[in-house]
């Protein structure tokens, strides 16, 4: 059995290979391919033309395609949302609106002043925020790209887009549903909220086929799988949100288990037995029966550590900074008193209406860089272990937490320990893609 992972991340596509060895997949080879998103109107807008993601895909496919003639499925991955607007073949009609942005706050206000916030949290979980909420993005358009939201077939995320592109279906899983404030996120029963669309004038027949984590949207197109080196037009599975799938992968299941994923973003996740919305975190629906994830989510996690390099070290290399500066200032001053606190929204919150800003505060003339980066870092942990706290006196957690992304170092993990929660920390390795591979085996298996 050979799958063929797909990760279509916020600033990245990864591509693994997986084979099937009984009890294990094992990853032979993978692809990783950077692309810049855009970031404008004092960072307020961000977006990214989705052609990046078929351009990287088309490349990873390129660097794998020793092993495409022996894929039995394909699987995908995805930072949600991803709002995108569709015609009706699946050509994007205008880039494809991330989390990190903020445009639509009026918009999100209109929904929670029209619906009424109590009703939007009891039905679909999340309260509507700019970026972090689908349907207010699809009302901005509709207000400000009236051309766009009129030809608009379908309105779906990152795998809606790419799963169209190889099969011809439009579709999409709850988990990447379940911020879209139009899914029933607390029934979480692959039905979409009508009465919400239709008070928007959105009609449901424009969203995508709703379908569980583990079901196939349809086979790869034969054309374009020939002209890829495909040989046996692979199904393809629907998959989820890129942080659901990291908890599924290291064995997420049972209430107070937890994972702190370390990417673009820095996101914490609680399973729960039920569905517990709050307007101070996300809640999304887990790929399997009877089980919901908190999301908690800092727009700026490894985006804070680039933004960090680039303005105070940026004579150093990203491997010196990240094997040599980084634990340097941790051992300096994770024993230290320091008046110097970071206050953490460099790219805004997903939970405020308002464009809230970060801070430096507590400064002197004897203060250094390194003092600097430790307070960032500990801002960022405090951040996280309100969340924590708050679960708690819901759902007793674990004694562990999985920890995974390429944002994260022996040496923030001890930051994690000090500041967010003092437990043991269990390091997963690409387990994004990991998660959307153990989907198509389940799928294999039972088809």
């Amino acid at each position: 059995m050979h799958i063929l992972a797909v990760d279509v991340g916020t600033t990245s596509l990864k591509m693994g290979v997986f084979q099937d060895q009984g009890n294990t997949l094992k990853c032979v080879q993978e692809f990783s391919k950077s692309y810049p998103i855009n970031v404008y109107n004092q960072g307020l807008f961000a977006d990214i033309e989705q052609e990046k993601w078929k351009t990287a895909f088309l490349e990873g496919c390129k660097a794998l395609e020793a092993f495409l003639p022996h894929i039995d499925a394909i699987s995908f991955s995805g930072t949600t949302p991803g709002l995108t607007a569709m015609d009706k073949e699946g050509n994007a009609l205008y880039p494809a609106i991330l989390m990190l942005d903020q445009r639509s706050r009026k918009q999100a206000e209109d929904i929670i002043r029209i619906i009424g916030l109590e009703r939007i949290l009891q039905e679909t979980a999340n309260m509507p925020v700019a970026g972090g909420c689908s349907l207010a993005s699809i009302l901005w358009l509709k207000e400000n790209e009236p051309e766009v939201f009129r030809k608009a077939a379908c309105f779906g995320h990152s795998n809606t887009y790419m799963v169209k592109w190889l099969t011809g279906t439009f579709a999409i899983d709850p988990s990447s549903a379940s911020l879209s404030a139009l899914y029933n996120t607390a029934k979480n029963d692959l039905t979409w909220n009508v009465e919400i669309a239709d008070t928007f004038g959105l009609d449901p027949a424009r969203l995508p086929l709703l379908l569980p984590s583990q079901e196939s949207a349809g086979k790869m197109n034969p054309t374009l799988a020939r002209n890829l080196g495909f040989k046996k037009e692979p199904p393809v599975i629907i998959g989820g949100n890129d942080a659901v799938l990291a908890a599924y992968d290291a064995g997420i299941r049972e209430p107070g288990e937890a994972i702190n994923v370390n990417g673009t973003c820095e996101i914490t996740l609680v399973c729960l037995p039920r569905c517990l919305p709050s307007t101070e975190y996300n809640i999304r629906a887990h790929v399997i029966k009877d089980r919901w994830l908190t999301l908690y989510v800092m727009n700026a996690g490894g985006k804070a550590f680039e933004w960090f390099q680039s303005v105070f070290c940026s004579e150093m290399s990203a491997e010196e900074f990240w094997t040599s500066f980084i634990p340097r200032a941790v051992e300096q001053w994770i024993h230290k008193e320091s008046t110097v606190r970071y206050v953490p929204f460099l790219m805004g919150s997903r939970y405020s209406l308002e464009p809230l800003k970060a801070e430096f505060k507590g400064m002197n003339q004897e203060t250094t860089r390194e003092e600097l980066f430790v307070a960032m870092v500990r801002g960022l942990a405090e951040y996280q272990r309100a969340h924590l706290k708050e679960i708690a006196l819901e759902v007793p957690l674990k004694p562990e937490i999985f920890v995974t992304g390429g944002a994260v170092t022996d040496a923030l993990i001890r930051v994690k320990q000090k500041w967010m929660r003092n437990c043991s920390y269990l390091y997963r390795e690409q387990s994004s893609l990991r998660g959307a591979a153990l989907l198509a085996k389940e799928y294999l298996e039972t088809h």
